[in-house]
């Protein structure tokens, strides 16, 4: 048998494997890079405490960018803790509309 040959009876060996297998790369893959999270996982709502969070996680809010996340921090910092997530409408830049975006994904 030539060495061409062979080589084509392996490869075809390999292909035949692989494709029995469930294919080699969806392996290499899974393990290079960890397996994708569950979808649940993924769109899970951030629920985060207005009272202890810093700039940094107040910026993992939908809604909220790091000057607003700044705000709410020097507002808290002036004026004490937030008794309900109702008062971050008295930091500039929050209203209702704003309240009602966030409001999911924040805690006191």
């Amino acid at each position: 048998m030539s060495n061409k040959a062979r080589i084509h009876r392996i490869l075809g060996a390999f292909l035949i494997a692989t494709f029995l297998t469930g294919g080699l790369s969806l392996a290499v893959a899974t393990k290079a890079y960890g397996a994708p999270k569950a979808e649940s996982q993924v769109n899970a709502p951030v629920m985060i405490n207005i009272n202890k969070a810093g700039v940094e996680e107040l910026d993992k809010i939908r809604g909220i960018g790091p000057a607003m996340a700044q705000r709410i921090v020097d507002f808290r910092t002036q004026n004490g803790a937030f008794k309900s997530v109702d008062d971050l409408v008295q930091v500039r830049g929050i209203g209702g509309a704003k309240l009602q975006q966030i409001k999911a994904q924040v805690t006191v």
